[in-house]
């Protein structure tokens, strides 16, 4: 699910899990880069329950994630591990207690401390290990630093000097062009220019590279915008003392209102989960629409020339229709995003199939293009989902960016998100939330300056 930096060095093996006379223990192994130890944790019992219809532990490793989630929708928190066995992984996901989050992340910190604390004592052996230099050659260095100090300061002045030379010279229009003199020289330039009759094709001698420089960039802007120049005729060039015959105006050109689109449309196979994107490309996600902020997006997104994937819950259409509409008309593809936001590995497959269909038919009937994209809530899927998925002709998209904007306290969280993470080939997950709108201009720009390539797929 979400890409994390801190504790990136720690892993949490489950070891055991056991319940007497109402205490619910759970063994923990921790593995650093220098070692790894055994901790036994006392949890409440509905998150001891909840790990405990999951895990079978006999013949499988089982690692526990280091982070839990708000579920807004049903009101709790949840977390995840996952499941292995030789060449098998599957991550399952259990609700669990606020406590069993605060106490995990406590043990996290408690067990980097050390690692942190052998590197600050390994920075402070290199730097006592720097030699200092002796009297002898601190003196010799001073000395050194004199002689230098004084052949820059004779440089100096000499440069001064020439400076003033030349200004006295009357040759320093380039070195004062600010000065009184250079301006009434350029007022004089002006209005000798502006004294040249319109018809007249020569220039006057001070504005000649002027003229070029504008000449070159109408050709330009003529070149780009693919209107003919007015000064050619076939590709020919007219002589300077031969009038341009005369011949209609060109009808005025209409340019696009619109930037050219910057993104292109990446087709999935649908054999896979697709977690990332080839290097040099980026791809922004919205999940939890439709909503009142999601014509916000559109309009920010069609404005920049990009698009992004939109992954609607069914059950919010009806009171949204308009934003699924405008976001189809805009060109940004719609999702199928579940009908209620529940995780779906948990229901039946007759209820996977029902919720499946209840979405995709209010989507459906709001915008022209098919819903061929699904994104299971919380990234929870299986085989049986993922089989379901594919026989409605819905491929599953997860991602491997997640800055967690839901629960950010400012733009500047999000865009510190993006900042410390390497954006290039990475499929971000996003919600439509008024924070995110204000964070999205900036998010688009730091992704064009890094000079990438936006995707949305289908």
């Amino acid at each position: 699910m979400a890409v994390h930096n801190n504790h990136s060095g720690l892993l949490v093996e489950l070891l055991a899990l056991g319940s007497r006379d109402g205490d619910c223990q759970l063994e923990v192994g921790i593995t650093r880069r220098d070692g790894c130890t055994r901790h036994i944790l006392s949890i409440d019992e509905h998150t001891y329950l909840q790990i405990a219809a999951l895990v079978p532990l006999s013949g499988h490793k089982v690692r526990l994630s280091l982070y839990m989630k708000w579920d807004p929708f049903r009101h709790t928190y949840f977390s995840s591990l996952v499941r292995m066995r030789d060449t098998f992984s599957e991550t399952l996901y259990f609700n669990c207690s606020e406590s069993y989050g605060e106490q995990l992340r406590a043990l996290m910190e408690q067990e980097d401390s050390p690692s942190r604390q052998a590197a600050r004592q390994e920075a402070g052996e290199n730097v006592r290990n720097i030699s200092v230099p002796s009297v002898h050659k601190r003196a010799a260095l001073s000395g050194l630093k004199y002689k230098q100090t004084v052949l820059l300061r004779g440089l100096l002045f000499g440069f001064v000097l020439a400076l003033l030379l030349l200004r006295m010279d009357g040759g320093e229009t380039w070195l004062f062009a600010n000065s009184a003199e250079a301006k009434e020289d350029s007022a004089k330039t002006d209005r000798a220019s502006a004294s040249v009759p319109a018809g007249d094709t020569r220039r006057a001698a001070g504005t000649g590279s002027a003229a070029a420089a504008l000449n070159t960039d109408s050709d330009s802007m003529h070149r780009l915008a693919g209107i003919p120049n007015p000064t050619d005729s076939a590709g020919l060039q007219l002589p300077a003392n031969q009038s341009q015959p005369a011949r209609p105006a060109p009808a005025p050109v209409e340019l696009a209102a619109q930037p050219q689109p910057l993104y292109e449309t990446v087709e999935l196979s649908g054999d896979s989960y697709e977690y990332s994107l080839p290097e040099g490309y980026v791809a922004l996600s919205f999940d939890d629409g439709p909503s009142p902020y999601t014509e916000q997006l559109v309009d920010i997104l069609a404005k920049e020339g990009v698009a992004a994937n939109f992954l609607f819950i069914g059950r919010n259409v009806s009171r949204y229709p308009g934003a699924v509409r405008y976001a189809g008309e805009h060109g940004m593809p719609v999702g199928n995003h579940s009908w209620d936001h529940s995780d779906m590995t948990a229901n039946s497959p007759e209820e996977n199939r029902s919720n499946l269909e209840q979405a995709n038919r209010s989507l459906e009937q709001l915008v022209t293009a098919p819903v061929t994209i699904f994104r299971p809530p919380y990234g929870a899927v299986n085989r049986a989902l993922a089989e379901e998925a594919g026989r409605q002709q819905l491929k599953v998209l997860l991602w491997n960016r997640d800055p967690e904007d839901w629960k950010a306290g400012s733009k500047e969280a999000i865009l510190d998100y993006f900042y410390r993470t390497d954006p290039s080939g990475g499929i971000y997950l996003l919600h439509e939330k008024q924070i995110t709108v204000q964070a999205l201009p900036e998010i688009i720009d730091f992704l064009k300056g890094r000079g990438l390539k936006f995707a949305v797929f289908k």
